[in-house]
């Protein structure tokens, strides 16, 4: 299976000749960073778990990881951390742009069912990992208090943007979070480098109640982009507008996904004076019936209830329950995007605590994910995922498992081999 995925990527992505074009700076003729690099990416196809795992992998299986490789030398595991501090970073992020494009003109994202022809993007803060006892130059600093006395607290944190809402929700880009900086600082350099960069891919960008910040929204009005926003904070002028208006506005009522929603629309509200232009306020309330477990041999049904507000400046061409649909597909990021990468492909692991292998590792992670991801979906056939690849984890598991099967070379670092699919 991981021939047939490497075969995949290469046919249509050219991994090989993109994992040439890494810069090579700090690293070793022997120990070149395609070649390291090459490695980290068939470890994170299989979802290693750490560095310990890989080297523990490498040792066992050391003949086929050299012809794999067209190598007769594997280097150990700590060479392989020491060099992730020379990872050309900004190779990385190019190569993931490169195969986000690919995809784009592929038509991979399918995007026109939930999305309605709309590219939507999720944009929020990830925390990666924290400790007492290692940092480094960029770590961020927090105190919390354990059994009385107050401890510092090391950590690590990134503004991640992802798409949502479509079959391939690829990690567009990640900013790491400096010391000494908030989350939207870091969420402005990203989103300018978004526009630079990869200016088509994202019509629409979801937030968090923290995004509310007029600098943010006004840059997406100025590069005509749709922007739509949780509203929480009660003492702003757009909550007290919209307390003033509600009893008068017309509510829609409908049932989405087994619940009963009422919807309020708003539309040209001013009483946020910094944004540069009018803006429009969607407003839910939800109710809707779950179980409840009250003994061991007892479950009753109970109804929960949910009142939202969201701001836009979508037009109102795009009716409430698109709004809806967009503000609670932001979730989709956490469920498909943090969740997953965090509980089956040790997104917030430390490999090896360094600023910039720590940044190198989230590339890989991701672009790998990205390429599993549309591996699975465009490639495998209906019955393999009916009865053998029922999901993305037992893709992983089934690529461990044949492991040991695979003959051919699948890269070299002195030419990109290409693997008909």
């Amino acid at each position: 299976m991981l021939k047939r995925l490497w075969s995949y990527c290469n046919k249509i992505f050219k991994l090989n000749t993109h994992l040439q074009e890494l810069k090579n700076k700090g690293f070793t003729k022997k120990n070149n960073e395609p070649f390291i690099t090459a490695i980290l990416f068939i470890a994170m196809f299989m979802r290693l778990k750490s560095f310990n795992f890989l080297e523990d992998h490498m040792w066992r299986n050391i003949k086929i990881w050299k012809r794999l490789l067209d190598s007769n030398y594997i280097p150990s595991i700590d060479t392989i951390s020491r060099l992730t501090e020379n990872s050309d970073i900004e190779g990385l992020r190019k190569m993931n742009n490169v195969f986000n494009h690919k995809m784009r003109r592929n038509k991979v994202f399918n995007i026109n069912e939930a999305s309605y022809g709309l590219m939507v993007a999720g944009i929020d803060g990830h925390e990666t990992f924290c400790s007492e006892k290692r940092c480094c130059r960029d770590c961020k600093t927090r105190t919390k208090t354990v059994n009385g006395e107050e401890v510092i607290e090391y950590f690590h944190s990134y503004v991640v943007c992802q798409l949502i809402l479509c079959s391939v929700p690829v990690i567009i880009d990640i900013e790491p979070i400096c010391s000494g900086e908030g989350e939207l600082t870091a969420a402005k350099r990203l989103i300018r480098r978004i526009f630079k960069e990869q200016r088509r891919i994202v019509d629409v960008f979801c937030f968090d109640a923290l995004y509310l910040d007029s600098q943010i929204l006004n840059l997406l009005e100025k590069k005509n982009k749709y922007w739509i926003v949780v509203l929480k904070q009660k003492n702003r002028d757009a909550y007290k507008e919209i307390d003033n208006l509600l009893p008068k506005t017309q509510k829609y009522e409908t049932k989405i996904n087994d619940r009963e929603v009422c919807l309020f629309d708003m539309p040209e509200l001013v009483g946020w004076d910094n944004l540069d232009k009018s803006f429009r306020a969607v407003v839910s309330d939800e109710r809707w019936l779950v179980w409840k477990r009250i003994s061991k041999e007892k479950k009753i049904k109970i109804t929960k209830t949910a009142h939202w507000r969201w701001l836009t400046n979508m037009p109102c061409v795009y009716n409430t329950q698109i709004i809806y649909r967009f503000g609670h597909g932001r979730w989709d990021e956490e469920n498909r995007g943090f969740n997953e990468l965090a509980n089956h492909i040790n997104f917030d692991h430390a490999y090896h605590h360094n600023p910039t292998s720590l940044m190198a590792m989230l590339w890989i992670i991701s672009i790998t994910f990205n390429l599993s991801y549309s591996f699975y979906q465009r490639n495998l056939k209906p019955a393999l995922k009916k009865n053998t690849v029922q999901n993305r984890s037992q893709l992983a598991a089934v690529i461990f498992e044949t492991f040991v099967l695979l003959e051919n070379v699948i890269f070299a670092t002195s030419t990109a081999i290409s693997q008909p699919p």
